[in-house]
């Protein structure tokens, strides 16, 4: 009697609203593995993608600092991505930056998801996004400026130009509470790189010997090479920027074809 009482009673209160337990949120393990495969595309655009087509562009002396330079940042950029990056831009906070609570993901958990995928994942691909960013930035100053000028400006631009415009589009900040839409970082990526390269090429000045000597390419094929990567990578690029294998993706994959 007793039992069938307690049943009962337990069974009037999953019924009342408020008192429902939400089931914890599951990661879909095939749009998992769709973005990470797009995160590993993107991540191959930059490495050997861009290396390979700046590489190719410029004068066999000096393709040695490109490929370091692209390579290096590269690798700057992830552990700065790891260490604050993520946390400021995808963080809660301000208009312009997240808060400091998952620096070095400390506070992310093994199985937390966001969206319809594990939240690691969410991680690698946008700071595959930063990487490219970085790496479209470096060849707008080949063969004008310092390796270790290079790595300055890296740290300085990624802290207080791509991460902030990250928070403002994709992190819920400022653009975002306008209704801004950035599907696949034509803000976040394309002009942010487009005015630090700008402005960059125009206070390191011109190449030497510019105007007096012809600056051909040195190696087409790598430029080629390095172009067909580019092209492959997009489809991860766009696609990917759909969160998980929908109709969206498949439309996006279709447009970039």
């Amino acid at each position: 009697m007793k039992i069938a009482m307690i049943k009962t009673t337990l069974a009037s209160l999953a019924l009342l609203p408020g008192l429902t337990i939400a089931a914890p949120a599951v990661a879909d393990k095939a749009d998992s593995a769709f973005m990470m495969i797009c995160t590993a595309l993107v991540l191959f655009m930059t490495i050997p993608g861009i290396a390979l087509f700046y590489g190719g562009l410029i004068r066999a002396k000096n393709v040695l600092s490109m490929l370091t330079q692209v390579t290096v940042t590269f690798a700057l950029v992830c552990i700065l991505w790891v260490v604050y990056g993520y946390s400021l831009a995808f963080g809660e906070g301000n208009h312009f930056f997240g808060n400091a609570d998952g620096a070095m993901l400390k506070n992310i958990a093994l199985t937390a998801v966001t969206g319809t995928i594990y939240q690691y994942i969410h991680v690698a691909f946008q700071g595959s996004f930063a990487c490219i960013t970085v790496g479209l930035i470096v060849g707008a100053l080949a063969e004008r400026i310092r390796f270790s000028a290079v790595l300055i400006f890296v740290v300085v631009w990624f802290t207080l130009s791509y991460i902030p415009i990250a928070h403002m589009v994709w992190g819920g900040g400022l653009l975002a509470a306008h209704g801004a839409l950035d599907f696949a970082g034509g803000t976040v990526v394309h002009i942010n790189a487009a005015i630090a390269g700008l402005v960059g090429a125009y206070l390191i000045g011109k190449r030497v010997g510019f105007g007096k000597e012809a600056f051909k390419p040195h190696n087409l094929p790598m430029v080629f090479t390095g172009t067909a990567i580019l092209y492959i990578g997009w489809f991860g690029f766009n696609a990917g920027s759909a969160g998980s294998a929908n109709e969206i993706a498949a439309l996006a994959f279709v447009n970039t074809v």
